[in-house]
């Protein structure tokens, strides 16, 4: 059973599927918005959610009320607008997947089949860098002149700045007035560095000799840090304000178990955020269906929030974002949308090392058996659909759309449900395809592909702090 909602969670980190705090958006809402797919998420600082929808190339708006609002693209219909800025209903996306807010309320699309980066700005679509002609490549530049391939997730700072996970460029890119350069990794060529030997010094590596392989995830924290998830490394790596890269958390095995940042273990990372507190959220992801919302701390120590690592096939977290009340939006499935606490006071899963207990010890004093949840929508159909096709690239795009969920809530959770729907939905995505960089991981990634390297559906996007949004 698949499902589709957007729930909230008022209080107390949660380590079962059952402990919704409210539906904030269900499957037949999204459903008649033409919406089969989220897959990235961000907020505004009113609360409002957007989300992108890769198989259906359109943006959504979720009011904090639940009400659903087509903001731009046409459902089952990819395309592109060139350099030509057009009205949000003429927009054409193919792909969109990453998406972020800034202090102003414009919103930052990777509209990754088209190798461009978007803006929404007063009911108007504009692009911001990537050539108006959809090609790949790996050019820096201003404006049309830069090149992308397939960028995945994109997040902002205070003062503006774009940061890009260029994916199958293997590259981190800045954006500062319409001007793209690369600050971190070798555009077009895949490695691991630095691995934690590398780590000689505390800064770590410069920029220029890092290298990745498959970044999907990027988020920027209020002291301007930047979080990759380099997702076929199975490792997060961070780099500071003057370029330098060093390894955050991660072991380099793929793996679930966790404990220090130095011996613990990923699957694929995906989207990420960072809440007001400077904690980091980023979604750990298996194509088989385990899948777990992780918190890190400072020291690179993670734990859990979410975990879905027993439930084979589903249900699926695909994305996450943090709003203004410090609740965590998280992508559930193929288009579900569920919201947490990221409160400092709740507990949290973890088999962290010594040195982390004590930050989050004091984290585990509140008990999450005490959430309050308000469900707006809850709604599960039986329905199958079949993805539109998106062709530029030579990989495969693969989803997870078949998922279960529970809805049962933890001890004392109250619940108010203004719709509650059930059904069962399979959907049956479409390929696309791409003659560009292939994203090869160890024999741990769980990348297919046809000819060079398989695109995992994964969603949501980071966004900083200054706008409450997601990576």
């Amino acid at each position: 059973m698949a499902t589709n909602q957007v729930a909230k969670y008022y209080q107390g980190y949660v380590s079962s599927v059952g402990n919704s705090g409210g539906v904030i958006a269900g499957l037949l809402g999204l459903l008649v918005k033409g919406s089969t797919h989220v897959t990235g998420a961000c907020t505004d600082n009113s609360g409002n959610i957007y989300v992108t929808d890769a198989s259906k190339h359109i943006i959504l708006k979720i009011t904090e009320s639940g009400n659903i609002i087509n903001l731009a693209g046409l459902s089952g219909t990819s395309g592109n607008n060139g350099s030509t800025t057009v009205t949000c209903i003429n927009a054409r996306f193919n792909y969109p997947t990453g998406i972020t807010c800034d202090k102003n309320g414009d919103l930052y699309i990777c509209d990754t089949n088209n190798h461009q980066i978007r803006k929404i700005s007063n009911n108007k679509v504009s692009l911001v860098a990537g050539a108006a002609v959809p090609a790949s490549g790996t050019a820096d530049g201003v404006g049309t002149a830069a090149r992308f391939n397939k960028p995945y997730d994109v997040d902002i700072d205070y003062s503006g700045k774009l940061f890009v996970a260029d994916t199958f460029n293997h590259a981190i890119r800045k954006i500062v007035g319409g001007t793209v350069s690369t600050i971190a990794g070798l555009k077009g060529t895949t490695g691991n560095r630095p691995v934690w030997g590398d780590m000689t010094t505390a800064a770590g590596i410069l920029g220029t000799v890092a290298r990745f392989n498959a970044p999907y995830s990027i988020a920027v924290n209020p002291n301007g840090y930047i979080f990759v998830g380099d997702t076929n490394n199975h490792v997060i790596k961070r780099i500071d304000q003057g370029g330098m890269v060093r390894i955050f958390s991660g072991s380099g095995v793929f793996g679930t178990t966790l404990g220090t940042a130095k011996t613990c273990q990923y699957q694929d990372l995906k989207y990420s955020d960072i809440d007001r507190s400077g904690d980091l959220y980023i979604i750990d992801f298996a194509e088989g269906g385990a899948s777990r919302l992780l918190r890190v701390n400072e020291e690179g120590v993670p734990g859990v929030v979410v975990d879905f690592n027993g439930v084979a096939g589903g249900p699926y977290l695909v994305s996450v974002a943090c709003n203004p009340a410090s609740h965590l939006i998280v992508v559930e499935s193929d288009y579900t949308i569920i919201e947490y606490s990221s409160s400092s006071s709740s507990s949290i899963d973890s088999s962290s090392s010594s040195s982390s207990s004590s930050s989050s010890s004091s984290s585990s004093s509140s008990s999450s058996s005490s959430t309050s949840s308000e469900s707006v929508a809850n709604v599960s159909s039986s329905s199958s659909s079949s993805s539109s096709s998106s062709s530029s690239s030579s990989s495969s795009e693969l989803y997870s759309s078949s998922s279960s969920s529970s809805s049962s809530s933890s001890s004392s959770t109250s619940s108010e449900s203004v719709a509650n729907v059930s059904s069962s939905s399979s959907s049956s995505s479409s390929s696309s395809s791409s003659s560009s960089s292939s994203s090869s991981s160890s024999s741990s990634s769980s990348s297919s592909s046809s000819s060079s390297s398989s695109e995992l559906y994964s969603s949501s996007s980071s966004s900083s702090s200054s706008s409450s949004s997601s990576s």
